[in-house]
């Protein structure tokens, strides 16, 4: 009887500890993967919001600069399924987002817009130049982190993130864990300095030339402070402090295009945190907390199973050595 028994508990104690590596090893790493389409509970497309206030921003119509405008920012984000099931995408386990993002003055005007179609691993979050990737219909070529999103299981360390203003990667570096109502984030700052991005033909007055017309570089920079979610690498908040400015003659500002902080708004960061909590806690369970319990409890009933197995074998022996003969 005692052997029976032990053989099953032998028997469960080994389903429990292929279980838990099976899990940890096998379906965390299939699972665990930014989704093909963002949007798929709304559509197919996600909408994030930001707001903020522009110290300075210029108006083409009237050749000036206003002071103290709101903006607003709404980014649309939708994935592409049919393109990231191509060979090259899948071989590259790839997602494929397309975006489009604009900027709003509180008379409801588009100040500044722009498209982009990304191409990422699902996983690390690394740029592929596939697919159609593109900024604003242009192919560029395109590395480090999108900057969408976080690899997942992001690590307390410094990232090569891409700007897609200036077309480079930038080091994203690691300013050390925060709290974010009850979630833990790491904190990141991608520091621009001022980088020519362009040109734009602007009369010369405008920018201190004698010439009727003059073709001023277009400059940007940015510190932009982003809090990520390290078990999924979602960037929960974050605060952008960007100029834009044109350049004259003798290569000093003349014109501020943009002089403005943008930040996630408290609305979206609180909704981020709670759906990253949702999602964080949901990893642990499958990554950490029942492979540790179904190792566990396997090799309890491993250790149980042989004890009862050998104790039985011992006992028959000890009835046959025992026996009567004739």
């Amino acid at each position: 009887m005692k052997r029976g028994i032990g053989l099953v508990l032998v028997g469960l104690g080994v389903f429990l500890v292929v279980l838990g590596a099976l899990m940890r090893f096998t379906v965390v790493p299939a699972v665990a993967k930014a989704p093909l389409s963002p949007g798929e509970s709304d559509g197919g497309v996600t909408q994030t919001d930001q707001a903020g206030v522009a110290a300075k921003l210029f108006d083409p119509a009237t050749l000036t600069e206003r002071t103290d405008v709101p903006l607003t920012v709404t980014r649309f984000t939708r994935g592409d399924v049919p393109a990231s099931q191509t060979e090259e995408a899948k071989a590259g386990d790839l997602a494929i987002y397309d975006t489009f993002q604009r900027v709003e003055d509180n008379a409801g005007v588009v100040v500044l817009a722009n498209t982009a179609r990304f191409a990422f691993n699902r996983v690390t979050s690394e740029m592929s130049n596939c697919c159609g990737a593109n900024l604003d219909g242009e192919n560029v070529e395109m590395s480090g982190i999108v900057p969408l999103k976080f690899p997942m299981f992001t690590q307390p360390q410094n990232y090569p993130y891409f700007d897609t203003s200036i077309n480079d990667t930038v080091e994203a570096v690691y300013q050390g864990q925060e709290d974010l109502d009850g979630l833990p984030v790491y904190k990141y700052v991608v520091t621009v300095e001022p980088t020519q991005t362009g040109t734009i033909e602007v009369p010369g007055d405008l920018v201190g030339s004698p010439l009727p017309t003059f073709v001023a570089p277009r400059y940007y920079s940015n510190v932009l402070t982003m809090f990520v979610e390290p078990q999924t690498g979602a960037i929960v908040k974050g605060e952008s402090v960007q100029v834009q400015t044109l350049r004259g003659p003798d290569n000093t500002d003349k014109v501020t295009i943009l002089d403005a902080v943008i930040g996630t708004t408290p609305e979206e960061a609180s909704a981020g945190v709670e759906y990253a909590k949702t999602q964080s806690a949901l990893i642990t369970l499958l990554n950490s907390t029942v492979p540790l319990v179904a190792v566990i409890l396997g090799a309890i009933l491993l250790i149980v199973g042989a004890i009862l197995v050998l104790t039985s074998k011992r006992r028959q022996g000890g009835t046959h050595a025992g026996a009567p003969t004739s």
